[in-house]
């Protein structure tokens, strides 16, 4: 089986480290590292060769395995290094539990490529997937009230020609976010809901991401939030190659 979603979440990858080694700098919509730090520069570009290299490894059959484990590490480093204290000072600001929430889907993703990746014996996988299922799906809880807690922000978002307003449309996704946590807990209908959330996070691409990209091509951070769209792509669709396995093996 060609798994795609490894291939689209090592892709989403190397496109965050492209933009970090072009800009010089970390993505701050991914890791608020202060810029007046000593050598600053310096991890910043060593974080875009890591994202490059491995990202482009986790598609070589016989470095796909260490790649994938070494991206999953590398964001679940920053993530309990710079995010999580971040957030426990600050614990009722949702927003932190959001960034949590974002990062540990990203490190997700390389765990879902590691199990699909050749080498792995499928009994190691299916246990490994089954613990992803369910850590995804408390990430998606978190997104889809951050829907509800900034309304106004997430709607500003959607495009203004999308009937029937902006703010239906961020309701809507944030109750299918919620829904498809619920699925991934529950066990219930969790691939159908891994595949809805794949187009649903394709469809933020096109028509909240990419278009960002074209009214300001120069912002930084458009650029990275691109590049996390896709690796949350990846990695949601990762999560539905690995229940299709797992059904399969059923």
């Amino acid at each position: 089986m060609i798994a795609f979603g490894r291939r689209v979440y090592g892709l989403g990858v190397i496109g965050l480290g492209l933009v970090e080694l072009a800009y010089g700098a970390f993505a701050s919509v991914w890791l608020p590292v202060p810029a007046h730090i000593p050598a600053y520069h310096i991890p910043a570009y060593g974080s875009a060769g890591v994202l490059i290299l491995a990202g482009l490894a986790i598609n070589v059959s016989r470095a796909a395995a260490t790649a994938a484990l070494t991206l999953a590490a590398f964001f679940a480093a920053w993530m309990l290094v710079l995010l999580l204290p971040l957030t426990l000072a600050t614990p009722a600001a949702w927003g932190g539990w959001q960034a949590i929430a974002e990062s540990t889907i990203m490190a997700l993703g390389g765990v879902l490529a590691y199990t699909q990746s050749p080498g792995v014996s499928p009994t190691r996988a299916a246990a490994i997937a089954r613990i992803v299922r369910l850590v995804f799906g408390l990430c998606l809880l978190v997104f889809g009230g951050s829907h509800f807690v900034y309304a106004k922000f997430t709607a500003s978002l959607v495009p203004a020609w999308l009937p029937p307003s902006q703010l239906s449309w961020t309701y809507a996704t944030g109750v299918a976010q919620i829904a498809a946590g619920l699925a991934m807990l529950s066990a219930v209908q969790a691939r159908l809901a891994a595949i809805l959330l794949t187009v649903m996070y394709l469809a933020f691409g096109a028509l909240v991401h990419i278009p960002s990209i074209l009214a300001d091509p120069s912002s930084h951070a458009n650029w990275a939030e691109n590049g996390i769209n896709l690796i949350l792509v990846g990695a949601a669709w990762g999560l539905a190659d690995s229940l299709s396995t797992e059904r399969t093996r059923r």
